[in-house]
Order: C-alpha cells, then structure tokens, then sequence
C-alpha cells in the first residue's frame, strides 16, 4: 500500500496539470486581449461597479455644471428646429452676461441660418438684395456672441470632407514618436465661417461601443495628421485661460498610461485616448430651459459656472444610454466627464496594471486549482468561494479606493473557472474510482469497508503485494451426504447452500473480513487486505468465534425457508485459520480476474479446517493467529505434522473454560507432547478421566486424545 499523500499526487497529477495549465493559458488570454476578451469583460466590470456604487462626487461642483436644454416646451415656444441665429445670439448674450466659466455649444452649425436675408428672398420671390438691410444678420450676430464669451463650439468628426474650412483654435502638442490608436476621421465638421470666431471648439462626437451604451469620452482624436480635442478638454482649457493642450503618450509617461495636460490639471487616459466614466445619475446637474435663458430667468444659477447648450428633445436624436439610465441627452454625458475631472476622480489603467491583475489572478487560480484537486473538498471548496469572493471584492475596491479600472469579472472568471473546473473534474474522476472500486471490491468487502477505502484516498494495489494475513476457511460439515440426500431437489439443495453462505458472509463482512471465494460449501476469506488491520487476528478470530454460534441460527433460518423439504438434523461446521505472508493481488485470465491470496499460508489455513472433524471442535488456529489474537483466550489442542512443513504446527481452539480445568487441560497436554513411546500410555490414560469427566471438558476433544494415546 502506497502512503496516501504519494498515491494521491500520482493518481491526480493531470488535475495537478490542470491547476496549472489552465489559470495560464486564461493568463495570456487575458493579457493579448484574444477576441476583445480583456476590452469586453472590463467594460461590463465598469458597469458593474457603477451599479452597486454610482458616482457623486463634489455635488457643489455638481450644481456648477448647468445644461441648457432646448427641450419640447421650449421647441413648442419658439418653433420648430432649427431656429433662427437671432435666438441663439440672444442665449449666448444672456448666459455671458451671467458670468459663466465655460459655454460649450453642443449644436454642430455647419450650414448658413436659414432665417437669413438672402434665404427668405430666395423663398419668397423678393428681389435680391431687398431684405438685408431689413433683417438681421443672425450668423454674424451669433459669431459677435461667441467671440466675447467664453463659448466652445462643437465639430463633428466625419468621413466625409467638409464644406467648411476646418476649426481649431486650439492645437494639440504631441509627446512621443508612435500613433496612438485614437478615434479618428478624415473630415471634421466645421460651423461656418461666421461662426469661426468662438475662443474654442472641440468635438462632440461620442466612439460608438458594442453595445451602443457610453463608457468612455473620448478627449482626443486624430483629424488627418492633426489632434483634435474633445469638447470637454476645450471647456476646461477656456475656462482656465490655457494656451492648448498637451498629450504624453503611455511609453513617455514610465507609468503606461496616456496623460493629457490641459492648463494646471491632467488626465489620465486609456490607449485610446478617452476617459473611463464612472457613471452617477444625472439628476446632480441643474437642468435649465431655454426658456428662461431667452427669458432672462434664475440667470443666478449660471455664475461661475460650466454651461452646456443642447437638446433633450426626442426628435433632435441627441441621446444615449448608459449602464445607469437608458437615455440621457448628449450635453449631459460632457457635463459627467467634466464633473468627474474637477472632482479629482480619474479612472485609471495600464497594460502595467493589468498584466499585474491578470498575474495575481492567476496565481490564486493555480493555488486554488491545486488545492481543488488535493485537499479535502470542505477545504477545497470553501477556499474556492472565499477566493473569487475576494477577487471580486478586490477589483471593486481597488476601483473605488484606488480608481484603477480593474477587470472584476475577467479576473474572478480565471479563479472561479479553475477552481470549479478542477473540482468538477475531481469529483468525476473521484466518482469513477468509486465505481471503480466498488466493482473490483463491492463483492468482497462490507459496505463499510468499501466506504474506508473510498475516504482513504489511495486505491489498494490490484497489481500483487506481499503482506501479512489472516485466512480462513470454513466448511459444512457431512456436505457429501447432505448433497447425495437433497440430489432429487436440486433447487433445495441451492437453496440450502445460498442461506448458508449468506450468513457466514455476513459475519465475515461484519467483522471487517474480505470474502475471496466460494467453493460449493466453502467460504474462504480473509483479514489485512485491502486495508491494513492491525487487529486482524483477533478479528479474523471473533469472526470464527461468531460463525460457531450462529450456527443455531443458520439452522433456524433453514427451517424456516426451507421446511419439511429437507429432513435433516441441522449443520455443522468447520473452521480453519492461519495467519502469514501471502501475495495479495489480482489473479486469473485475461477475461476473469479474482481479487485473492496465495502462500502456503492458505494452504495451512486449509488443511486445518478438516481438523475439527477429529478434535470434535468447530474451530482450528494456527499458532500464528492464536499468538497475535491477544483478546481472546484460545485453548491449545496439540502439535500435529503439517504436509511440507518440517516442524510440527501447534494448534488451537476456542472453548472457554475455568482456570483450575485450564490448567488441568495444559498439564495433560504438556505430558502428551512430552510422551515417548508405549510406556507413557497408563499414566496418559489415567490423566485423561479427571478432564474428560468434567461437566464442561469437551467430549470430542477428550476422544481425540484416547484415540492419540492408543496410537503411541
């Protein structure tokens, strides 16, 4: 038998594998980003942090952020989209009159007012020339508000050329020899040339995700050969009176992340180049009609303050969803980036941090596998559930305390799937050896032992192993007549055998014994295989002791069952045990194999069990087995010669007597053993009355030894 902790790591060395091949390959996986693997799973663990912790931030900050909407009443009140510049002038006035920090105008105005002179002539039949000195200007009257307020306006990245000249007032400086993969366009989406007079402009367009749901802002991107900056990083840049922007690409950086620099504050951007959201709802910002800015009403609230223009009205399809709420106006995703920079909350990732993640998680997944495959399944498994319960909980606080963007959900899948994989596994090979055992064992084992070696861990060798035994054989005494008796009713005579060998065998089971075979009347079984006993004489020998009396109980049993089908007068048995090195394994052909024993112990154990027919006594040890059986006070019977043996074999019995008849039985014994020739025979013959006179001194062991002193 192997030492458990040996034969478990070898029998499940390719779980071992398992444990650590797997948390590996998931590793590279993770880091290569294989099929958006790492870009997929990130972004949904973004969404799950949001959702169990929306953002706050600085609400006074919150309530600096306003939104002008040009909402449905306000498009009720002054007409359909779009309206005249006139009206967009007045806004811009009103606002700047409040002393806002920053006005970003969140409306692209690539085309000419269509309320202006020479359009309403052209509509109208006029003659050209008629109505411009009657109606205002409203691109130029707009473009006067935008130059004297601190307003941004809004591009558009596009694919396609513009009919107007390209707008950046403010450049963006380049630190760094590679091309980051930004978002990019080939044309940009310019207001007209009237309205090219803002101190800013920025670009309002959102990267479309996979799932059209808004995680990111992107604050750069690449128009052509150029940078364009985001409508939020123009705001910030305005408001602080900065010349433009710098960015300093992640292998500059030493930390592997982008930095954008606007004026005094910078952002920490991913590869490319957009900010990560940490979504809150947007109820924090203070929401403004348009209605009362043309009004002139709670100007107040406008004050030093980040103002956005736009829409939230449907027919305008100037909304998005996020992993908070299912649409919200665009202006108000600019107004949540620009609340999350000025709250110092910066969300941040490199390929630094995540190849560190996706190590740690791989790490714990190896530990967690090999634990899985080899402690104890509480152990195992309860090490599995506060290990991805902790990685879960990790990224989320390495989120929130830290703002690193961890990947919660691609990190905890690699611990979890290890761990429940190797498990699972575990349990299906633990299953098969099972089943495995239970068909090699079932037969001859109890349920009991079966159960022992299931828990051991370590399957007995099949294979052929020498180890010391006890083996008995048990007989039906008188079979061959009992046989030529019940030869008319076969089916009795099977009957009668079946009752007997099923309760034998199950005094053997009881008393942890293995059954080996059957051989017609003849049980044989035997103790310390599979599994060591370090008792197993006494429990080969109790087993004996139990055999001998139930067998009344046999007898009943058959009476019952069998009735006046079988006339005689009730069994009796034989038993012979010995103990010895034997080899224990599998034997036979290659199409039947029994799980045995051989040595000339068995053949010991067999040529004492006929012993009983001569000492009258149902049991017969070997010295063997009566020296190691030390609970049980076995009576010695004699000395006999044993076929192939040179010494003679001492040999024993169970039958309990008093002490002073003991000793008599010894004393008569030893001058038996002693005796040498005729001449010791009426000394013998004389000491053999007193025992076999006495109430409790076996007769047919009394028989034995008068038929002993007549042969010497």
């Amino acid at each position: 038998m192997k030492a458990p902790g040996l034969a478990r790591l070898k029998k499940r060395w390719p779980l071992s594998l398992l444990a650590i091949a797997l948390p590996l390959s998931l590793f590279a996986l993770a880091v290569s980003d294989w099929k958006e693997i790492d870009s997929r799973t990130r972004d949904l663990s973004l969404d799950s942090y949001t959702r169990i912790q929306p953002f706050t931030g600085d609400p006074d900050m919150a309530h600096s952020m306003v939104f002008v909407d040009i909402d449905e009443a306000s498009l009720a009140r002054f007409g359909q989209w779009p309206w005249p510049r006139q009206y967009m002038a007045v806004m811009l006035q009103n606002i700047g009159l409040a002393g806002p920090l920053a006005i970003g105008v969140d409306i692209l105005m690539s085309e000419d007012d269509r309320f202006n002179a020479r359009a309403i002539e052209r509509l109208g039949d006029f003659t050209e020339g008629e109505l411009e000195s009657r109606i205002a200007d409203g691109d130029a009257l707009l473009g006067d508000m935008l130059a004297n307020t601190p307003s941004i306006m809004a591009v558009s990245l596009t694919s396609a050329e513009s009919a107007n000249p390209p707008f950046l007032p403010a450049s963006v400086s380049v630190i760094g020899d590679s091309r980051p993969p930004l978002m990019q366009g080939s044309g940009l989406l310019s207001p007209v040339e009237k309205l090219a007079t803002a101190p800013g402009a920025g670009f309002v367009s959102l990267a479309v995700e996979r799932d059209s749901t808004v995680r990111h802002v992107p604050m750069v991107a690449h128009f052509g050969d150029q940078m364009v900056p985001s409508m939020a990083a123009e705001m910030l840049r305005v408001a602080q009176g900065a010349g433009g922007h710098i960015l300093k690409q992640a292998i500059d950086t030493g930390t592997g992340v982008n930095r954008l620099r606007t004026g005094q504050i910078t952002l920490a951007l991913d590869n490319h180049g957009r900010l990560p959201l940490w979504h809150g709802t947007v109820d924090r910002f203070p929401v403004i009609s348009a209605i009362d800015v043309i009004e002139q009403t709670g100007m107040d609230r406008l004050t030093d303050a980040f103002v956005i223009i736009g829409s939230s009205a449907t027919g305008l399809k100037d909304t998005h969803s996020t992993s908070l709420e299912a649409a919200i106006a665009g202006p108000l995703i600019h107004l949540a980036a620009l609340h999350q920079i000025l709250s110092g909350v910066t969300l941040q990732s490199s390929r630094l941090y995540e190849f560190g993640e996706f190590a740690a998680a791989a790490g714990l997944a190896i530990l967690l596998g090999l634990m899985a495959a080899h402690a104890p399944i509480p152990a195992a498994l309860a090490a599995l559930l506060i290990g991805t319960a902790g990685t879960a909980y990790g990224s989320f606080r390495m989120f929130t305390d830290q703002l690193l963007l961890s990947n919660a959900i691609l990190s905890t899948s690699i611990v979890l799937a290890t761990g429940a994989l190797c498990m699972m596994l575990r349990g299906i090979a633990d299953e098969q050896s099972r089943r495995k055992l239970r068909s090699a064992f079932g037969q001859y084992l109890s349920p009991q032992m079966v159960q022992r070696i299931e828990k051991s861990g370590v399957s007995p060798e099949l294979g052929g192993v020498t180890s010391e035994i006890t083996v008995m054989f048990m007989d039906v005494r008188g079979f061959t007549t009992l046989s030529e008796q019940l030869s008319a009713t076969p089916q009795v005579l099977t009957r009668l055998i079946n009752i007997i060998l099923d309760e034998a065998s199950e005094i053997v089971l009881a008393h942890g014994g293995t059954v080996d075979k059957f051989i017609g009347d003849c049980v044989m079984a035997f103790w310390n295989a599979p599994m060591p006993q370090q008792d197993h004489h006494d429990r080969a020998v109790a087993a004996g002791i139990a055999l001998q009396k139930h067998v009344p109980a046999i007898n009943a049993r058959i009476a019952a069952e069998i009735g006046d089908a079988w006339q005689g007068d009730g069994i009796a048995i034989g038993v012979g045990m010995a103990s010895g090195n034997v080899v224990v394994g599998n034997f036979g052909s290659r199409t039947r194999l029994s799980y045995s024993v051989v040595g000339d112990t068995v053949n010991l154990a067999a040529r004492l069990e006929p012993f009983s027919k001569q000492s009258g006594l149902s049991l017969t040890f070997a010295a063997a087995t009566a020296e190691g059986a030390t609970a049980h006070q076995l009576l010695k019977m004699d000395e006999i010669a044993i076929r192939g043996r040179e010494a003679a074999e001492a040999i024993y019995s169970w039958h309990p007597l008093d002490a002073d008849i003991k000793a008599a039985h010894d004393a008569f014994l030893a001058r038996l053993l002693a005796a040498e020739g005729a001449k010791a025979k009426p000394a013998l013959t004389r000491a053999i009355k007193p025992l076999a006179a006495h109430p409790d001194y076996p007769q047919g062991l009394a028989d034995y030894y008068r038929r002993r002193i007549a042969a010497l």
